[in-house]
């Protein structure tokens, strides 16, 4: 892996370059209308902050002077937690073994995603916050990219420093899981509620365009992806809260733009029409050679006969699509292998942040919950659908009523002896109108689970929270008893660096997390977060 370095951007810097008068939109704006005046703020103030907050939801390449940071930030940001812990990728680097056998403190891998989040992204929103009364609508863009950056870290760590953001502090208290879901539904809240506005007086206008490389100024768009947001949120909290999770979900469906419904809405980091850049799953797979696909994936897709397997990955040398089970003895055989998949993507390929056959999986699980089977028969179809479009897959249809095929076991095509000799499930594809709730819900988190590869922080947090898919259990576990196999890792420590600079706020932390904890304690991985509460799991 290439060496990181963490980049400090100085947000003042960005609103240096630029003069604004407080007040000036109360007395001279119509809000009904777009002035010349306020399409200009994105030209430099709000545009650099948007664009620099847009660059790091989940790290992208980036040339700051002479200083790189992209694919090797995101490897340890995305690659060695989310995407391993749903094992949609298996480790072939055989200096990857501590990662790959939960002995997660032996390096300083599981800090990164918590540094970079504070570093990289909350210092572009303190810059939309402070220009919130001249610029509202950039400032609730803001917001939302605020909630989609941090929600990722608590549902890695738990409590973190929440509140206190935009304050100027040099440490910072830490807030209950529960505390911060709570703000980001007031803060979602209240941003779509902004461009709700602006979007229906005109719906035509584009702001932040020239800055904006996912919807390209499409206000429209944008509240789709906050409203699905605020639903994943609200779904990741019903077995915390209930009546929380069903009334943020009922808003998100009652907001007139809607949740995203096809191909078009996908929510993705675009490569620039001008400039550096590069796919990191790409530079990971085919340019430091460090992993492969995961062998839950693999089993899944295969057992299925799922027609996106040659979208997603590329076939080995024997035509097959095989994949690495992690918690193995690593061997330079691996890496050698030609007979293992990787992804199939190209160094073009757009960063995904979230996919539109989300928003069907999570409304079936809404109706499932409100006890409509057929509402959620109809999202779970649509979702499947979906994918295929976005994959550009055929055979959905067939696909979809699919009785007979299941999982099978996993073989490992290099070294027997790893292979997994146990059906993960026996949920079909097709719905199963009979089934019980758990059997349902099995169905819709497996399909979704599919769908919406490669995001795996997103994955691995609902394989945290539902217990589905069922996966290929580690072969070894080096934690020391903290983290159980079968249930897997629940979370990652808090980084070393928080104990030197801020120990007491982190151990105030550490207690936090006990209190909200339904099974284990201590800043370890086998304790469960607040929303992490599922009794049969």
């Amino acid at each position: 892996m290439k060496k990181f370095t963490h980049i400090f951007i100085i947000a003042a810097a960005l609103a240096a370059t630029i003069s604004c008068t407080k007040g000036f939109a109360e007395r001279n704006t119509n809000p009904e209308e777009a002035t010349d005046e306020m399409l200009t703020w994105d030209n430099l103030l709000a545009g650099s902050a948007f664009a620099q907050m847009t660059r790091n939801v989940i790290p992208s390449y980036q040339l700051i002077g002479t200083e790189e940071y992209g694919s090797a930030n995101f490897q340890v940001v995305q690659d060695l937690t989310g995407n391993l812990f749903a094992n949609y990728i298996g480790v072939v680097n055989t200096g990857w073994s501590a990662n790959n056998v939960y002995n997660i403190t032996s390096n300083s891998w599981y800090e990164a995603m918590f540094n970079d989040a504070y570093v990289r992204a909350t210092g572009s929103w303190e810059t939309l916050d402070s220009h919130r009364e001249e610029a509202p609508e950039a400032a609730a863009m803001g917001d939302i990219l605020k909630v989609a950056v941090m929600h990722r870290v608590t549902d890695t760590y738990g409590p973190i420093p929440y509140l206190q953001i935009g304050q100027g502090l040099v440490t910072m208290q830490y807030d209950s899981q529960e505390t911060v879901y709570r703000k980001f539904f007031e803060e979602l809240d209240s941003a779509i509620e902004t461009l709700t506005s602006f979007w229906q007086a005109q719906p035509d206008t584009k702001l932040l365009a020239d800055y904006d490389n996912v919807f390209q100024g499409n206000i429209g768009r944008w509240l789709k992806f906050a409203n699905t947001l605020r639903m994943r949120l609200a779904m990741r909290v019903v077995y915390a809260d209930q009546a929380l999770a069903m009334e943020q979900a009922g808003k998100a469906l009652g907001n007139p733009a809607g949740l995203m419904t096809s191909s078009a809405d996908i929510a993705a980091l675009q490569k620039p029409a001008s400039g550096a850049w590069e796919n990191p799953l790409y530079v990971i797979q085919y340019s430091f050679n460090d992993d492969r696909i995961g062998a839950t994936i693999e089993t899944y897709m295969n057992g299925y006969k799922d027609p996106r397997l040659p979208r997603y990955f590329t076939a080995g040398s024997d035509g097959g699509y095989h994949g690495v089970r992690n918690g193995i003895s690593l061997t330079a055989d691996y890496q050698n292998s030609s007979l293992l998949s990787r992804f199939n993507c190209t160094n073009n390929d757009y960063l995904l942040w979230m996919n539109p056959a989300e928003a069907w999986f999570l409304k079936a699980e809404y109706w499932l919950r409100s006890n409509d089977k057929e509402q959620a028969r109809q999202c779970y179809e649509e979702g499947i659908r979906v994918s295929f479009d976005v994959w550009g897959a055929s055979g959905a249809e067939d696909y979809i009523s699919d009785t007979e095929n299941i999982p099978g076991s996993y073989v490992d095509v290099v070294n027997g002896g790893n292979s997994y000799n146990t059906s993960l499930t026996n949920a079909t594809v097709a719905w199963n109108a009979s089934g019980s709730f758990e059997n349902n819900l099995e169905q819709i988190i497996t399909q979704k689970y599919i769908a919406v590869f490669p995001e795996g922080q997103e994955a691995w947090s609902e394989f945290r929270r539902t217990g589905y898919p069922k996966v290929i259990p580690y072969s070894r576990n080096m934690s020391g008893g903290l983290i159980d196999t079968q249930r897997q890792i629940r979370r990652l420590n808090y980084p070393s660096s928080e104990y030197r600079t801020n120990e007491e706020n982190v151990r105030a932390a550490v207690s936090l997390l006990n209190g909200e904890s339904s099974l284990g304690t201590g800043d370890n991985g086998g304790t469960r977060l607040w929303w992490d509460k599922n009794t049969r799991f």
